[in-house]
């Protein structure tokens, strides 16, 4: 059998396999009724974002009848950077985490369009890693072979979809990572990035070459910023800082161009990574991930990178006089988050500050309830499963691609384009369980415990999370058995 007839043949088991799911795992799960629909295996999509905590609905609710001026909020939010990272670190905070990459390439990476003459063009540079529809979709994609690479990746096609992100005059160079495996998996085929054996310091050479060959376009370096093994960056020579990272940000310096670091899964203030180790200038999280705000994005960087950042949204100072924090009209004015995002994101970001301890005993718990509950698909496939924590993630991260070692055929595979066909039979499997699904693609999965799995001060339910975890693994293990009968 190959592996396209693999795929095929679990097209063909779809129905069985829910059917088996719901006859035989139900029952045995331990799920009440009043959590169907509600337990979920993770907070960190944009269309289920995390439950609000109580704290952050007081204060939102408090500041509808406040008297304080917005430009508090984001003079208060600034404090509590500097606070954590140190002085020479700013923010700005943006409607989404989209929203803030949209601005970072507009202000870092594009031509000027001032001036007389035609303008020239510009490349930044991204590695073909997981996600990349984000964060590499703001130019046209060289080489010309990847010109097809955001192909219903959950975009509309055409001007209003994903080409309508691409920015004035700019190209972005994709590089893919030494020791990653490009295969092509899923019922809806296609490339599927496996990056576990990543290889910074072999990345960075094939980067450099590639900055060598464009060396008078580039104009920026733009990557993820996770600190798991299933994204790539699971090498930390500190024992906290990714060495991929590590390796873009020391490239950036050395050609004087700026390193954005697309972090929106992530923690800020985690004790586990700080952007002047990691040589970012600028790193963007989504805070209504696992941060735990409302929708909005913040952008964290040097203090002389969000300059500019600050005065596209017009947040920078007072037009006269100075000093403080205006709430004027920049020219991307549009992505301003509002009063209820930025009072939700004082308030997750004190909650973050105060209560490191609580969030590394959290996800050490969910680490364990993992561990325990994939110990059959550990047994089965050696060597196959890779179980991260993250408390950078505030996660646990499930990498399973090495069960497909030794051209054997381990746990299903699905494409992002399946997630967007509604082929990813993982979602499908979770949901006939009454699970709200993770981010499943591409033989990774992270668990976040941001949604259904603590309670509205944000303590851990142990039960509530096995119950989801279990089905998970219950469903992976169908899915696993499915194609071998």
């Amino acid at each position: 059998m190959f592996r396209h007839q693999f795929y095929q043949r679990l097209a063909a088991s779809r129905e069985g396999i829910f059917k088996r799911l719901l006859d035989e795992v139900a029952p045995k799960l331990g799920m009440r009724i009043d959590w169907r629909g509600d337990l979920s295996l993770t907070g960190t999509n944009s269309a289920r974002p995390a439950y609000l905590r109580s704290d952050v609905i007081r204060r939102v609710a408090k500041s509808a009848r406040s008297k304080t001026a917005v430009p508090a909020y984001i003079e208060r939010i600034r404090e509590l950077v500097k606070e954590n990272y140190g002085d020479a670190w700013d923010a700005a905070s943006f409607s989404t985490c989209e929203a803030a990459l949209w601005a970072c390439f507009d202000v870092l990476a594009t031509p000027p369009l001032a001036g007389r003459g035609d303008s020239y063009r510009a490349r930044y540079v991204g590695l073909y890693e997981a996600n990349i529809q984000h964060h590499l979709a703001h130019g046209r994609p060289f080489p010309p072979k990847y010109k097809d690479i955001f192909a219903d990746r959950t975009n509309t096609a055409g001007e209003l979809g994903v080409q309508g992100r691409r920015q004035h005059n700019l190209d972005v160079i994709i590089v893919p990572v030494k020791g990653a495996l490009y295969e092509v998996h899923g019922i809806k085929p296609f490339v599927v990035p496996m990056l576990v054996d990543a290889d910074p310091a072999g990345t960075k050479s094939r980067v450099q070459q590639t900055i060598e060959r464009h060396v008078d376009m580039v104009s920026a370096i733009c990557t993820l910023g996770f600190d798991t093994p299933g994204f790539g960056y699971g090498e930390k020579s500190d024992g906290k800082t990714p060495d991929l990272c590590r390796a873009m940000g020391e490239l950036a310096r050395a050609y004087d161009i700026p390193y954005i670091v697309d972090k929106a899964r992530g923690l800020p203030f985690s004790s586990e990574y700080h952007p002047g180790l990691a040589m970012a200038d600028v790193t963007l999280y989504s805070m209504d991930k696992v941060a735990g705000a409302m929708t909005s994005g913040l952008a964290i960087g040097r203090d002389d990178v969000m300059v500019p950042l600050r005065r596209v949204l017009g947040v920078h100072s007072e037009r006269f006089g100075g000093g403080v924090s205006s709430y004027g009209k920049g020219a991307l004015i549009a992505f301003d988050p509002g009063r209820d995002a930025l009072v939700s994101q004082v308030a997750a970001l004190e909650w973050i500050s105060a209560n490191m301890d609580l969030i590394r005993t959290t996800i050490d718990q969910l680490y364990d309830i993992v561990k325990e509950e994939f110990a059959l698909l550990a047994e089965r496939y050696p060597g196959g499963l890779s179980i991260t924590k993250t408390y950078d993630g505030f996660g646990v991260e499930v990498n399973y691609t090495r069960t497909w070692a030794d051209d054997g055929f381990g746990i299903p595979i699905f494409s992002v384009e399946d997630e967007a066909a509604g082929m990813n039979l993982i979602v499908g499997g979770l949901e006939v369980l009454g699970l709200m699904p993770p981010a499943c693609a591409e033989g990774n999965i992270i668990v976040t415990p941001t949604r259904g799995m603590q309670d509205e001060d944000g303590i851990f339910l142990p039960d509530r999370a096995r119950v989801a975890v279990r089905g998970l693994a219950k469903v992976l293990e169908t899915l696993s058995d499915a194609v071998k009968i």
